[in-house]
């Protein structure tokens, strides 16, 4: 698979989102609920559709079973219930949850299980607690979209579909390198047009404040008291511009996306918004659709994946789908180029698993067909990165990170403990070669200087690769990845 790389930056022009007015939000809604295609999932079960197979890296948070289920979110158990949906040994707290769930439902949502929740369990479990703290965070939002729906639709499951869809999308931004695929990269454009990537970037904070409160919140009271604080965040323009997006993309194929989102209100704006952020180049040589879906509609339904980078205003990396990348190397073996940069150099993987950085004017020719020393040093990356641990943080790593937490920069956070992890990697591979190679903390990271060769130690995410490339675009080096 060979991809092509364009990195996304802020456009200085314009820091707010694009602004929807009510009267085009209702008509919106309106038109996206009538087009709907619903297959009799229940929400829950449509988003998890929708977006299977997107997470590369796993949530922080898992489930585990026994006569209880306790759902554990780094190290911590958030909520602990009886498996048997019959037992009435619910703990007082989840049950007065429950209670205070389904009043609010009662008194301004319909009645009943509103949003869904408890569709696969009598209590309320980490996802659905975070969905409720969203719903409460879109408030007039909500209100708005129902208004929009009348009668003539199903306003509650129709509400509850967007709430889970979207919920579970930014679930993926609990990641520290989120990285979408297919339609979910479609949304992320989408939201990179009428947000910005600036904006963006600060609802990632956002958002994940807001999830971890609603991890730990045990009371109606706390799940709102965080959904309130992430609604200062949002903003109005920001909520109906999400509703509008997740309306527009579920329960579509690619080939219906771009009609649907070039009908949205504001898209003249957003798509010079999209591409004075660089989004342009995302479709200069790409012949998918007619020219006049413009350009954004197009890479909403061209665009395969979309990597988040916690590399600050420089947030989102765009990787689209190349034609093709075989070639040979001076052995005779073959190679296959991965990603090719704007600037002309790409990265090939060789059949071995070699993973190499060309810069222009050089080809997998240039390619040494054994490569001992790095051999070598893979191997050394790899050990170390299964040593890593959080007990391998100094004090001062540690108060940094959890300086960032208390302020609720969560991305920061997690860039600091990726840090950490990758200068431990690489002093575990300098003291076992040093004396042997020559190891540089402002270029490339090894180089051999009996050979010449250059060697980079990194994490291998995906936008962790493509930054490489942006950053080293002249030099020619192997990637040892972790």
């Amino acid at each position: 698979m060979e991809y092509e790389v364009v990195v996304l930056e802020p456009n200085r022009g314009a820091t707010r989102p694009v602004p929807v007015s009510r009267a085009d939000f209702l008509r919106a809604v309106r038109e996206n609920a009538r087009q709907a295609q619903h297959e009799g999932k229940s929400p829950r079960e449509a988003a998890l559709e929708w977006l299977k197979g997107q997470v590369e890296q796993h949530p922080e948070w898992e489930q585990l079973s026994g006569t209880w289920v306790a759902e554990v979110y780094k190290g911590r158990v958030l909520s602990l219930v009886p498996v048997d949906e019959d037992s009435r040994l619910t703990t007082e707290a989840n049950e007065a949850l429950r209670h205070h769930y389904l009043a609010w439902c009662t008194r301004g949502q319909g009645g009943g299980d509103c949003l869904h929740l408890l569709d696969d369990a009598p209590y309320l479990k980490a996802d659905d607690r975070r969905t409720l703290a969203l719903a409460l965070a879109f408030g007039s939002v909500l209100e708005e979209t129902k208004a929009a729906l009348g009668r003539e639709l199903d306003p509650q499951v129709l509400v509850a579909s967007c709430m889970w869809t979207l919920g579970t999308y930014l679930a993926l931004w609990l990641v520290p390198e989120p990285t979408t695929k297919l339609l979910a990269a479609g949304l992320s454009v989408v939201l990179v047009a009428w947000l910005g990537v600036d904006t963006l970037w600060g609802l990632m904070d956002g958002w994940a404040l807001m999830a971890t409160q609603a991890h730990e919140a045990t009371t109606f009271a706390e799940l709102r008291e965080a959904g309130e604080g992430f609604a200062q965040v949002l903003g109005t323009d920001a909520a109906r511009a999400m509703l509008l997006a997740v309306g527009a993309l579920t329960g579509r194929t690619l080939g219906e996306v771009a009609a649907r989102v070039r009908a949205l209100p504001g898209y003249g704006v957003a798509n010079a918004r999209w591409q004075a952020q660089g989004g342009a180049a995302v479709l200069e040589r790409l012949e998918v659709m007619a020219a006049h879906e413009g350009a954004l509609a197009r890479a909403v339904a061209a665009v395969e994946t979309v990597a988040a980078t916690p590399h600050g205003p420089l947030a989102v990396v765009m990787l689209k789908k190349g034609r093709g990348g075989g070639a040979s190397s001076g052995g005779g073996s073959s190679g296959t180029v991965v990603i090719r940069h704007r600037g002309g150099n790409q990265q090939v993987i060789l059949p071995n698993g070699q993973r190499w950085h060309l810069p222009p004017g050089t080809s997998i020719h240039d390619i040494p067909v054994e490569d001992e020393v790095g051999d070598m040093l893979q191997e050394a990356v790899t050990r170390a990165a299964k040593e890593w641990g959080p007990h391998w943080l100094s004090f001062n790593e540690t108060n940094a990170i959890d300086d960032a937490l208390k302020k609720g920069k969560y991305w920061l956070a997690h860039l600091l403990e990726r840090e950490a992890r990758g200068r431990f990697v690489h002093k575990a591979v300098e003291t076992q070669f040093r004396g042997r190679l020559h190891f540089d903390h402002h270029g490339v990271d090894v180089i051999d200087l009996a050979t010449g060769r250059k060697y980079e130690i990194l994490s291998g995410t995906a936008s962790n690769l493509a930054w490489h490339g942006r950053r080293m675009a002249g030099e020619f080096f192997r990637m040892l990845t972790f």
